[in-house]
Protein backbone atom coordinates (compact mmCIF):
# COMPACT_ATOMS: atom_id res chain seq x y z
CA UNK A 1 0.00 0.00 0.00
CA UNK A 2 2.01 3.34 -1.10
CA UNK A 3 1.78 5.62 2.19
CA UNK A 4 -1.17 8.59 2.52
CA UNK A 5 1.25 11.94 2.34
CA UNK A 6 -2.09 14.02 2.69
CA UNK A 7 -2.07 16.71 5.49
CA UNK A 8 -4.41 17.02 8.83
CA UNK A 9 -4.47 20.63 8.30
CA UNK A 10 -7.74 20.98 10.68
CA UNK A 11 -8.57 17.48 11.39
CA UNK A 12 -8.58 16.41 15.03
CA UNK A 13 -10.13 13.57 15.49
CA UNK A 14 -8.02 10.72 15.92
CA UNK A 15 -10.01 8.07 13.46
CA UNK A 16 -10.24 10.28 10.12
CA UNK A 17 -6.08 11.24 10.66
CA UNK A 18 -5.16 7.39 11.03
CA UNK A 19 -7.77 6.61 8.00
CA UNK A 20 -7.35 9.10 5.78
CA UNK A 21 -4.45 11.75 6.68
CA UNK A 22 -0.40 11.49 7.71
CA UNK A 23 -0.08 10.84 11.07
CA UNK A 24 2.75 11.19 12.78
CA UNK A 25 2.86 8.40 16.03
CA UNK A 26 2.68 9.80 18.95
CA UNK A 27 1.06 6.58 20.74
CA UNK A 28 4.39 6.10 22.91
CA UNK A 29 2.10 8.92 25.35
CA UNK A 30 -0.15 6.06 25.48
CA UNK A 31 2.99 3.91 26.90
CA UNK A 32 3.83 5.67 29.09
CA UNK A 33 0.50 6.58 30.52
CA UNK A 34 -0.21 2.62 31.67
CA UNK A 35 3.34 2.62 32.84
CA UNK A 36 2.25 4.94 35.45
CA UNK A 37 0.52 8.65 35.56
CA UNK A 38 -0.99 10.77 38.22
CA UNK A 39 -4.01 10.78 39.32
CA UNK A 40 -4.28 13.99 37.44
CA UNK A 41 -2.36 15.54 34.66
CA UNK A 42 -2.11 18.92 33.57
CA UNK A 43 -0.31 19.24 30.28
CA UNK A 44 -0.17 22.76 28.81
CA UNK A 45 0.77 23.97 25.17
CA UNK A 46 0.28 26.48 23.14
CA UNK A 47 -2.38 26.04 20.91
CA UNK A 48 -2.71 24.58 17.53
CA UNK A 49 0.43 22.13 19.03
CA UNK A 50 -2.06 18.99 18.72
CA UNK A 51 -3.60 18.76 22.26
CA UNK A 52 -6.76 17.83 21.16
CA UNK A 53 -5.42 15.02 18.42
CA UNK A 54 -3.59 14.05 21.60
CA UNK A 55 -6.57 13.60 23.46
CA UNK A 56 -8.84 12.15 21.14
CA UNK A 57 -6.02 9.76 20.11
CA UNK A 58 -6.56 8.66 23.90
CA UNK A 59 -10.17 8.06 24.13
CA UNK A 60 -10.10 6.05 21.13
CA UNK A 61 -7.71 3.63 22.97
CA UNK A 62 -9.18 3.21 26.13
CA UNK A 63 -12.17 3.75 25.59
CA UNK A 64 -14.56 0.71 25.59
CA UNK A 65 -17.62 2.33 23.54
CA UNK A 66 -14.99 2.81 21.04
CA UNK A 67 -13.53 -1.02 21.47
CA UNK A 68 -15.16 -2.35 17.57
CA UNK A 69 -13.87 1.35 15.86
CA UNK A 70 -10.36 0.87 17.51
CA UNK A 71 -10.15 -2.51 16.60
CA UNK A 72 -7.21 -1.63 13.67
CA UNK A 73 -6.52 2.21 14.18
CA UNK A 74 -3.45 1.02 16.48
CA UNK A 75 -1.52 -1.38 14.26
CA UNK A 76 1.70 -0.42 13.23
CA UNK A 77 1.85 2.05 15.76
CA UNK A 78 4.57 2.19 18.46
CA UNK A 79 2.26 1.41 21.57
CA UNK A 80 1.20 -2.06 18.89
CA UNK A 81 4.78 -2.98 18.76
CA UNK A 82 5.23 -2.27 22.25
CA UNK A 83 3.06 -5.44 22.76
CA UNK A 84 0.02 -7.48 24.20
CA UNK A 85 0.74 -6.02 27.83
CA UNK A 86 -0.30 -2.67 26.67
CA UNK A 87 -2.75 -3.75 23.95
CA UNK A 88 -4.91 -5.37 26.73
CA UNK A 89 -5.66 -1.90 27.94
CA UNK A 90 -7.40 -1.34 24.73
CA UNK A 91 -11.12 -0.86 24.78
CA UNK A 92 -11.49 -1.52 28.13
CA UNK A 93 -12.67 1.61 30.01
CA UNK A 94 -15.34 4.46 30.05
CA UNK A 95 -14.38 7.26 29.14
CA UNK A 96 -15.66 10.98 29.13
CA UNK A 97 -13.91 13.21 26.70
CA UNK A 98 -14.69 17.34 26.08
CA UNK A 99 -13.70 19.87 24.98
CA UNK A 100 -13.72 23.40 26.43
CA UNK A 101 -12.62 25.42 23.53
CA UNK A 102 -16.08 25.90 22.18
CA UNK A 103 -17.01 28.00 25.30
CA UNK A 104 -15.78 31.67 23.77
CA UNK A 105 -18.91 34.12 24.85
CA UNK A 106 -19.18 37.39 26.37
CA UNK A 107 -21.45 37.05 29.05
CA UNK A 108 -21.37 34.48 31.81
CA UNK A 109 -24.97 33.48 31.15
CA UNK A 110 -24.10 32.64 27.59
CA UNK A 111 -20.77 31.15 28.09
CA UNK A 112 -22.75 28.88 31.01
CA UNK A 113 -24.84 27.91 28.51
CA UNK A 114 -22.48 26.55 26.30
CA UNK A 115 -20.93 24.98 29.38
CA UNK A 116 -24.44 23.15 30.14
CA UNK A 117 -24.18 21.71 26.28
CA UNK A 118 -21.16 20.25 26.63
CA UNK A 119 -22.23 18.19 30.27
CA UNK A 120 -25.45 17.49 28.10
CA UNK A 121 -23.42 16.19 25.13
CA UNK A 122 -21.77 14.03 27.61
CA UNK A 123 -24.86 12.77 29.38
CA UNK A 124 -26.38 12.15 26.07
CA UNK A 125 -23.42 9.86 24.90
CA UNK A 126 -23.47 7.56 27.86
CA UNK A 127 -27.76 7.47 28.23
CA UNK A 128 -27.95 3.53 28.01
CA UNK A 129 -27.37 4.34 31.74
CA UNK A 130 -31.21 5.30 32.22
CA UNK A 131 -32.15 1.69 31.65
CA UNK A 132 -30.43 0.38 34.15
CA UNK A 133 -31.50 -1.00 37.52
CA UNK A 134 -28.41 0.66 39.01
CA UNK A 135 -29.71 4.38 39.26
CA UNK A 136 -32.13 4.45 41.17
CA UNK A 137 -35.52 6.48 40.39
CA UNK A 138 -33.96 9.97 41.81
CA UNK A 139 -30.87 9.77 40.38
CA UNK A 140 -32.63 8.53 37.10
CA UNK A 141 -34.91 12.17 37.28
CA UNK A 142 -31.51 13.88 37.94
CA UNK A 143 -29.88 12.07 34.97
CA UNK A 144 -33.01 13.32 32.57
CA UNK A 145 -32.39 17.26 33.80
CA UNK A 146 -28.48 17.19 32.39
CA UNK A 147 -30.27 15.55 29.53
CA UNK A 148 -33.03 18.46 28.85
CA UNK A 149 -30.84 21.17 30.15
CA UNK A 150 -32.79 21.70 33.60
CA UNK A 151 -30.32 20.99 36.58
CA UNK A 152 -29.96 23.70 38.75
CA UNK A 153 -26.14 25.94 38.43
CA UNK A 154 -25.34 23.52 41.99
CA UNK A 155 -26.29 20.24 39.86
CA UNK A 156 -23.78 21.14 37.26
CA UNK A 157 -21.15 21.79 39.25
CA UNK A 158 -21.26 18.06 40.18
CA UNK A 159 -22.37 16.76 37.10
CA UNK A 160 -19.35 14.77 36.21
CA UNK A 161 -18.88 13.66 39.46
CA UNK A 162 -22.03 11.71 39.61
CA UNK A 163 -21.53 10.63 35.50
CA UNK A 164 -18.67 9.15 36.91
CA UNK A 165 -20.20 6.95 39.87
CA UNK A 166 -23.25 5.73 37.51
CA UNK A 167 -20.31 4.42 34.83
CA UNK A 168 -18.83 2.81 37.67
CA UNK A 169 -21.76 1.01 39.01
CA UNK A 170 -22.61 -0.21 35.50
CA UNK A 171 -19.11 -1.42 33.96
CA UNK A 172 -17.61 -1.68 37.98
CA UNK A 173 -14.62 0.01 36.53
CA UNK A 174 -13.12 3.04 36.83
CA UNK A 175 -13.90 6.03 34.22
CA UNK A 176 -10.88 7.60 32.66
CA UNK A 177 -11.70 11.60 32.27
CA UNK A 178 -10.54 13.44 29.42
CA UNK A 179 -10.73 17.41 29.55
CA UNK A 180 -9.49 19.23 26.48
CA UNK A 181 -8.72 23.10 26.68
CA UNK A 182 -9.87 23.55 30.40
CA UNK A 183 -8.99 27.09 30.40
CA UNK A 184 -10.47 28.30 27.86
CA UNK A 185 -13.83 29.24 29.34
CA UNK A 186 -11.56 31.34 31.78
CA UNK A 187 -9.60 32.69 29.49
CA UNK A 188 -12.77 33.70 27.78
CA UNK A 189 -14.17 34.98 31.02
CA UNK A 190 -11.18 36.84 31.66
CA UNK A 191 -11.27 38.91 28.36
CA UNK A 192 -15.00 39.54 28.87
CA UNK A 193 -14.74 40.77 32.23
CA UNK A 194 -16.60 37.88 34.04
CA UNK A 195 -13.36 36.38 35.80
CA UNK A 196 -14.39 36.29 39.33
CA UNK A 197 -17.52 34.28 38.58
CA UNK A 198 -15.71 31.98 35.95
CA UNK A 199 -13.54 31.59 38.43
CA UNK A 200 -15.46 30.46 41.91
CA UNK A 201 -17.85 28.16 39.33
CA UNK A 202 -15.09 25.41 37.84
CA UNK A 203 -13.34 25.92 40.90
CA UNK A 204 -15.92 23.89 42.08
CA UNK A 205 -16.50 22.22 38.99
CA UNK A 206 -12.77 20.79 38.97
CA UNK A 207 -12.80 20.19 42.65
CA UNK A 208 -15.53 17.85 42.53
CA UNK A 209 -14.68 16.54 39.33
CA UNK A 210 -11.11 15.61 40.21
CA UNK A 211 -10.67 15.76 43.70
CA UNK A 212 -13.11 14.38 45.83
CA UNK A 213 -14.21 11.42 43.45
CA UNK A 214 -13.58 7.73 44.14
CA UNK A 215 -15.17 6.67 41.06
CA UNK A 216 -12.39 8.25 39.42
CA UNK A 217 -9.51 6.54 37.47
CA UNK A 218 -6.96 9.15 36.33
CA UNK A 219 -7.93 12.31 34.63
CA UNK A 220 -5.93 14.18 31.88
CA UNK A 221 -6.23 17.81 31.41
CA UNK A 222 -5.08 20.04 28.27
CA UNK A 223 -4.57 23.86 27.96
CA UNK A 224 -2.76 26.92 27.25
CA UNK A 225 -1.97 28.01 30.69
CA UNK A 226 -1.83 26.83 34.00
CA UNK A 227 -4.35 29.00 36.39
CA UNK A 228 -2.99 29.24 39.75
CA UNK A 229 -3.38 26.35 41.89
CA UNK A 230 -4.91 28.55 43.97
CA UNK A 231 -7.44 30.22 42.30
CA UNK A 232 -8.48 26.75 40.28
CA UNK A 233 -6.86 23.47 41.62
CA UNK A 234 -7.31 24.74 45.31
CA UNK A 235 -6.22 21.60 47.93
CA UNK A 236 -6.12 19.49 44.56
CA UNK A 237 -2.75 17.59 45.81
CA UNK A 238 -2.49 14.80 43.28
CA UNK A 239 -2.34 17.18 40.11
CA UNK A 240 0.69 16.80 37.71
CA UNK A 241 1.55 19.79 35.97
CA UNK A 242 3.79 19.45 32.98
CA UNK A 243 4.45 22.69 31.32
CA UNK A 244 7.02 23.52 28.32
CA UNK A 245 9.52 24.09 30.63
CA UNK A 246 8.90 19.91 32.29
CA UNK A 247 10.75 17.19 31.06
CA UNK A 248 7.69 14.99 31.25
CA UNK A 249 5.99 14.18 28.17
CA UNK A 250 8.13 16.93 26.15
CA UNK A 251 8.09 15.22 23.15
CA UNK A 252 4.14 14.27 23.04
CA UNK A 253 2.88 17.58 21.58
CA UNK A 254 4.77 18.92 18.72
CA UNK A 255 7.39 17.29 16.32
CA UNK A 256 11.05 16.17 16.61
CA UNK A 257 14.02 17.27 14.49
CA UNK A 258 13.79 13.06 13.70
CA UNK A 259 9.96 13.35 13.63
CA UNK A 260 9.89 16.39 10.75
CA UNK A 261 13.33 14.31 9.04
CA UNK A 262 10.72 11.55 8.57
CA UNK A 263 8.19 14.09 7.10
CA UNK A 264 10.42 15.49 4.59
CA UNK A 265 11.61 11.68 3.41
CA UNK A 266 8.41 10.23 3.28
CA UNK A 267 7.21 13.21 0.89
CA UNK A 268 10.05 13.70 -1.00
CA UNK A 269 11.02 17.24 0.25
CA UNK A 270 14.12 16.62 2.19
CA UNK A 271 16.04 19.72 0.56
CA UNK A 272 13.33 21.55 2.51
CA UNK A 273 14.70 20.82 5.86
CA UNK A 274 17.26 23.69 6.21
CA UNK A 275 13.85 25.80 5.67
CA UNK A 276 11.87 23.98 8.34
CA UNK A 277 14.47 24.72 10.36
CA UNK A 278 14.82 28.24 9.99
CA UNK A 279 11.11 28.94 9.87
CA UNK A 280 9.43 26.93 12.60
CA UNK A 281 12.37 25.12 14.76
CA UNK A 282 13.65 26.74 17.90
CA UNK A 283 10.75 25.56 21.06
CA UNK A 284 12.18 23.86 24.18
CA UNK A 285 9.55 21.81 25.72
CA UNK A 286 11.33 20.44 28.85
CA UNK A 287 15.39 19.16 26.99
CA UNK A 288 13.72 18.48 23.77
CA UNK A 289 14.18 20.45 20.76
CA UNK A 290 10.91 20.57 18.51
CA UNK A 291 9.47 22.16 15.49
CA UNK A 292 5.76 23.99 15.18
CA UNK A 293 3.61 20.85 14.56
CA UNK A 294 0.62 23.21 12.52
CA UNK A 295 2.95 25.49 10.47
CA UNK A 296 5.08 22.26 9.63
CA UNK A 297 1.81 20.65 8.03
CA UNK A 298 0.75 23.23 6.53
CA UNK A 299 3.88 23.91 4.72
CA UNK A 300 3.93 20.08 3.56
CA UNK A 301 0.05 20.72 2.06
CA UNK A 302 1.09 24.27 0.31
CA UNK A 303 5.23 23.53 0.04
CA UNK A 304 6.20 27.14 0.94
CA UNK A 305 7.56 28.48 3.74
CA UNK A 306 4.63 31.37 5.53
CA UNK A 307 3.70 32.23 8.40
CA UNK A 308 1.03 29.38 9.31
CA UNK A 309 0.31 29.83 12.89
CA UNK A 310 -0.21 33.03 13.06
CA UNK A 311 -3.23 33.28 11.28
CA UNK A 312 -4.78 31.52 13.67
CA UNK A 313 -4.26 33.16 16.73
CA UNK A 314 -6.85 35.06 19.18
CA UNK A 315 -4.60 37.40 21.04
CA UNK A 316 -6.65 39.43 23.30
CA UNK A 317 -5.08 38.26 26.23
CA UNK A 318 -1.58 39.83 24.98
CA UNK A 319 -4.02 43.05 23.96
CA UNK A 320 -4.60 43.17 27.33
CA UNK A 321 -1.10 42.94 29.16
CA UNK A 322 0.58 45.09 26.54
CA UNK A 323 -1.39 48.11 28.06
CA UNK A 324 -0.59 47.26 31.29
CA UNK A 325 3.12 45.93 30.61
CA UNK A 326 3.97 47.77 27.57
CA UNK A 327 6.08 50.86 28.83
CA UNK A 328 8.67 49.10 31.20
CA UNK A 329 8.83 45.91 28.51
CA UNK A 330 9.27 48.26 25.15
CA UNK A 331 13.20 48.76 25.81
CA UNK A 332 13.31 44.75 25.61
CA UNK A 333 11.93 44.08 22.21
CA UNK A 334 14.29 45.11 19.74
CA UNK A 335 16.60 42.90 21.80
CA UNK A 336 14.49 40.14 20.68
CA UNK A 337 13.81 40.82 17.39
CA UNK A 338 17.21 41.50 16.57
CA UNK A 339 18.04 37.47 18.14
CA UNK A 340 18.71 38.00 21.31
CA UNK A 341 17.55 36.65 24.41
CA UNK A 342 16.04 38.30 27.73
CA UNK A 343 16.35 37.27 31.13
CA UNK A 344 12.60 36.90 32.92
CA UNK A 345 11.33 34.69 36.27
CA UNK A 346 8.49 32.81 35.13
CA UNK A 347 5.88 31.93 37.82
CA UNK A 348 3.66 29.50 36.20
CA UNK A 349 1.58 29.83 38.74
CA UNK A 350 0.17 33.23 37.94
CA UNK A 351 -3.30 34.19 38.72
CA UNK A 352 -4.71 36.05 35.63
CA UNK A 353 -4.91 39.24 37.59
CA UNK A 354 -1.65 39.42 38.73
CA UNK A 355 -0.39 38.91 34.98
CA UNK A 356 -0.98 42.85 34.14
CA UNK A 357 0.80 43.71 37.09
CA UNK A 358 3.77 41.15 37.15
CA UNK A 359 6.82 42.81 35.96
CA UNK A 360 7.48 39.20 34.29
CA UNK A 361 3.96 38.31 33.91
CA UNK A 362 3.86 39.26 29.95
CA UNK A 363 6.77 37.09 29.58
CA UNK A 364 5.29 33.96 31.47
CA UNK A 365 2.49 34.59 28.91
CA UNK A 366 4.56 35.41 25.41
CA UNK A 367 6.63 31.84 26.73
CA UNK A 368 3.06 29.94 27.74
CA UNK A 369 1.37 31.00 24.84
CA UNK A 370 4.48 30.05 22.29
CA UNK A 371 5.30 33.23 20.96
CA UNK A 372 8.96 32.85 22.98
CA UNK A 373 10.86 30.15 24.17
CA UNK A 374 13.39 29.38 26.95
CA UNK A 375 17.14 28.43 25.79
CA UNK A 376 17.68 28.31 29.25
CA UNK A 377 15.73 27.77 32.80
CA UNK A 378 17.21 27.19 35.70
CA UNK A 379 14.59 27.03 39.64
CA UNK A 380 14.80 30.01 41.85
CA UNK A 381 13.16 30.71 44.57
CA UNK A 382 10.19 31.85 43.13
CA UNK A 383 10.20 30.31 40.19
CA UNK A 384 12.01 29.64 36.93
CA UNK A 385 14.74 32.10 35.37
CA UNK A 386 14.51 31.63 31.71
CA UNK A 387 16.63 33.07 29.23
CA UNK A 388 14.28 33.95 26.76
CA UNK A 389 14.44 34.31 22.62
CA UNK A 390 12.01 34.45 19.54
CA UNK A 391 11.87 30.95 18.34
CA UNK A 392 12.23 31.43 14.41
CA UNK A 393 11.81 33.03 11.69
CA UNK A 394 7.69 32.89 11.59
CA UNK A 395 7.35 34.39 14.61
CA UNK A 396 9.95 37.07 14.38
CA UNK A 397 7.47 38.09 11.32
CA UNK A 398 4.47 37.85 14.25
CA UNK A 399 6.09 39.78 16.49
CA UNK A 400 6.83 42.96 14.03
CA UNK A 401 3.50 42.66 13.11
CA UNK A 402 1.18 41.65 16.23
CA UNK A 403 2.88 42.91 19.28
CA UNK A 404 5.23 46.36 17.89
CA UNK A 405 1.64 47.15 16.18
CA UNK A 406 -0.73 46.79 19.32
CA UNK A 407 -1.70 50.41 20.58
CA UNK A 408 1.35 51.12 22.85
CA UNK A 409 4.25 50.65 20.11
CA UNK A 410 2.00 51.93 17.28
CA UNK A 411 3.49 55.32 18.34
CA UNK A 412 7.25 54.21 18.41
CA UNK A 413 9.11 54.95 15.24
CA UNK A 414 10.29 52.09 14.99
CA UNK A 415 7.62 49.47 14.43
CA UNK A 416 5.06 51.76 11.81
CA UNK A 417 7.76 52.29 9.17
CA UNK A 418 9.65 48.96 8.02
CA UNK A 419 6.13 47.03 9.47
CA UNK A 420 3.36 48.30 7.06
CA UNK A 421 3.94 46.21 4.24
CA UNK A 422 3.52 42.80 6.44
CA UNK A 423 0.82 44.50 8.35
CA UNK A 424 -1.64 44.19 5.68
CA UNK A 425 -0.90 40.48 5.60
CA UNK A 426 -2.10 39.54 9.37
CA UNK A 427 -5.67 40.33 9.61
CA UNK A 428 -5.92 40.88 13.43
CA UNK A 429 -8.25 38.12 14.52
Amino acid sequence: ETMNTQMPIGVDDFKEVREDYYFVDKTHFIQSLIDGHSKVTLLTRPRRFGKTLTMSMLDYFFSLEREQESLHLFDGLQIARAGIDYMKHRGQYPVLFMTFKGIQNDTWNLAFNAFQLVIQKEFQQHRYLLDTPELAPEEKQLYSRFLDNTATLAEYQISLLYLCEYLYRYYKIRPIILIDEYDAPIQNAYNHGFYDTAISYFRTFYNNTLKGNEFLNFAILTGVLRIAKESIFSGLNNLRVCSILDNAYADVMGFTEEEVTQIAKDTGEEQALPTLKKWYDGYRFGNIDIYNPWSIINFFAERTADDYWVNTSSNDIIQHMMQGNAKSQEKNLPTLLHGGTVAAIIREGLIYKDITQNKDGLYTLLLMTGYLTAVQNTTVPNGRLCQLRIPNEELTHVFQSEILNLDPFSKSKSSNISLNSSRSRYPQS
